[in-house]
């Protein structure tokens, strides 16, 4: 009778615990040498930006099945002892370096989604549905993805991502014809051009914005005021002349072009380097 009061009561604590995730079996996973294989730098390596190489890429693939694969192994030691504080300290840590490196091959490939969006030929899709079945699909991607195999991520997620086009295009399609409505030659009229070039500008609006916010252009002081006065943030905001700003700054209208040259140039080049946009 004791024994099934402590098998109850152990569900019930280990109830408020993370399922673990998903992973891909393979030997590698087993070996006593993998961790410190895998997570010997994991402070210097761990986070990043941009896009990744494919050998970068596989090795952080391979640092998210381990987590994974540690991961289930503490949640079955959590079953016999949940309310150790050992193992969940351990299982904490663990889930931050998943979601750490989840997040990082996410980011790293949202460019694919973008891309595929500007060159499907899934013309009668809304951008937005577009948007969130690729979105959905390379999330689905990152999960699945086994990095033993040999194959380029890019080539497995982009395969992915033009299946849940297809498939949402079929969705589409039966809606359609289940659905009949009057011609309305306004109706006919695609402005999906037009939308696509305002959504590559909020696109591109947003990154800039989270450029300028980290700072990840390098920009100097001096840099960032003249752009502020030239380009301000509030639209109510009116515009400085670069003779103005060259009065207030005590330096030639010339110098101030040039500090603004030098600026636009380092804004374009981590434009240029952006992981979404590439």
């Amino acid at each position: 009778m004791r024994r099934i009061v402590t098998k109850k009561s152990n569900r019930a604590a280990l109830a408020s615990w993370m399922l673990p995730p998903p992973y891909i079996r393979n030997p590698e996973l087993a070996r006593p040498s993998t961790e410190k294989k895998l997570f010997a730098d994991w402070d210097v390596s761990g986070a990043g930006k941009g896009r990744l190489d494919p050998s970068e890429e596989t090795f952080h693939f391979k640092r998210l099945h381990f987590c994974a694969y540690h991961l289930s192994r503490l949640y079955r030691r959590a079953e016999r002892s949940p309310r150790s504080k050992r193992i969940h300290r351990a299982y904490c840590m663990w889930t931050q370096r998943y979601h750490a490196i989840r997040e990082r091959l996410i980011e790293a490939n949202l460019g694919l989604v973008y891309d595929l969006i500007g060159r499907s030929r899934f013309g009668n899709l809304d951008r937005d549905e577009m948007s969130s079945e690729g979105m959905m699909a390379l999330l689905r991607a990152v999960d699945t993805f086994d990095p033993w195999r040999g194959f380029r991520f890019s080539t497995y997620a982009c395969n992915a991502i033009l299946r849940a086009f297809s498939r949402a295009a079929m969705r589409d399609s039966k809606r359609r014809n289940l659905m009949s409505v009057s011609f309305e030659p306004s109706f006919e009229k695609s402005d999906s051009l037009d939308r696509r070039r305002d959504d590559d500008r909020n696109l591109y609006r947003e990154r800039l914005r989270r450029i300028l916010d980290a700072n990840d252009a390098e920009l100097t002081q001096v840099e960032r005021l003249v752009l502020e006065r030239r380009f301000p943030s509030d639209e109510e905001r009116p515009r400085e002349t670069l003779d103005d700003i060259g009065r207030e700054m005590n330096v030639s209208k010339e110098r101030v072009r040039q500090i603004q040259l030098s600026a636009l140039a380092k804004l374009r080049k981590s434009l240029d380097a952006d992981a979404v946009l590439q």
